[in-house]
């Protein structure tokens, strides 16, 4: 009789002891859901880099791929620390004790004063403000600003410079040589503009607006394009890099406007601007059908054909790659080349 009521007992215990082992078990934390970020590390299309970067094509990334909860940086990468945001694609960092200005590679978002600027700083800095972030460097150290040019990825691989492309915050820039993930980028973008996100629920920068409308009578065959104005940046007509030191020659530097359409363009108050930020504001300027204006770095007297900036410090145009933007007198982008 003692011994089946101690087997019972001893039964039961070890019954507890399962469910308690399996209960113990189930309480170690989750992993971390791979698949659920959208822009995964991308493999480098020209420049070979690290092993551990899947390819864009893989929807869940091995374990191994991330650098999850560590503060150990993937071999070639860096570790720093976002201090502030500064607008869509550019921050401050804290890099081996140093704050230094990091210009986001391949991406360029809207400027200060333009359509979605404030949304895009924003979406920036709930992104990465006050995180650790591991860097990425391609061929450049730094652009002509001394801002260090890289690659940024959070500590759960999200592909910093890819999301705000994905998400519509930021536009694709291509400055040579720095390249590496071009092809995935212009992935990300074409996403964003089919499901017309962010800048792409604004009017196409391709797309210029009618500076001057006028109904064509019914039965006329007159085109379009000679009723309204159409300016657009013409490269073939700029001179982004000019005969020696830049600095020295900054008249013979200078980007081209052309209205290609048949009525005038009232340009008063537009603005063309650099991929950094240096602007240029038109004054009362009209722009006939069908004719140009170089618009010079340095200075000069204003003509109906040329027009000066007339900068005081560097020049404008980055040899290596820059991108012109030409903003009508509402914000609205006309056009916009970059090279």
């Amino acid at each position: 009789m003692v011994n089946k009521a101690i087997l019972s007992w001893a039964g039961i215990a070890v019954i507890w002891i399962s469910l308690l082992t399996a209960c113990n078990q189930g309480w170690q934390p989750a992993t971390i859901p791979l698949a659920t970020y959208a822009a995964p590390l991308p493999e480098a299309t020209g420049t070979s880099s690290p092993s551990l970067q899947p390819t864009p094509t893989i929807t869940e990334i091995p374990p191994s791929a991330l650098p999850v909860s560590s503060e150990t940086p993937l071999a070639g990468h860096e570790t720093a620390l976002v201090v502030r945001v500064l607008d869509g694609d550019t921050v401050e960092v804290l890099l081996a004790g140093e704050t230094l200005r990091l210009r986001y590679i391949g991406i360029d978002s809207p400027e200060d004063g333009q359509p979605f600027a404030a949304e895009a700083t924003e979406a920036n800095r709930q992104l990465v403000e006050g995180k650790k972030v591991f860097l990425e460097k391609d061929v450049s150290e730094t652009d002509r600003y001394d801002r260090i040019l890289r690659y940024a990825y959070l500590l759960d691989g999200t592909f910093i410079n890819a999301e705000l492309v994905r998400e519509g915050y930021a536009r694709v820039a291509a400055y040579p040589p720095d390249t590496r993930y071009q092809d995935y980028l212009e992935s990300m973008q074409g996403e964003a503009s089919q499901a017309g996100l962010g800048i792409w629920a604004l009017p196409a920068a391709s797309e210029t607006p009618s500076i001057s409308e006028a109904s064509p009578s019914p039965g006329s065959e007159q085109r379009a394009s000679e009723v309204v104005a159409v300016v657009v940046i013409d490269p073939g007509c700029s001179q982004f890099n000019a005969p020696g030191n830049d600095n020295d020659n900054k008249n013979e530097e200078y980007v081209c406007l052309m209205n290609q359409g048949g009525a005038p363009a009232e340009m008063g108050g537009w603005i063309i601007h650099d991929e950094y930020g240096w602007r240029y504001t038109f004054t009362a300027f009209s722009l006939a059908g069908g004719a140009s204006v170089r618009i010079h770095s340095g200075c000069g007297s204003d003509s109906p054909g040329d027009l000066f900036w007339c900068r005081d410090e560097t020049a404008i145009w980055n040899n290596g790659g820059d991108c012109a933007t030409l903003l009508d007198s509402q914000g609205e982008i006309v056009h916009q080349y970059c090279y």
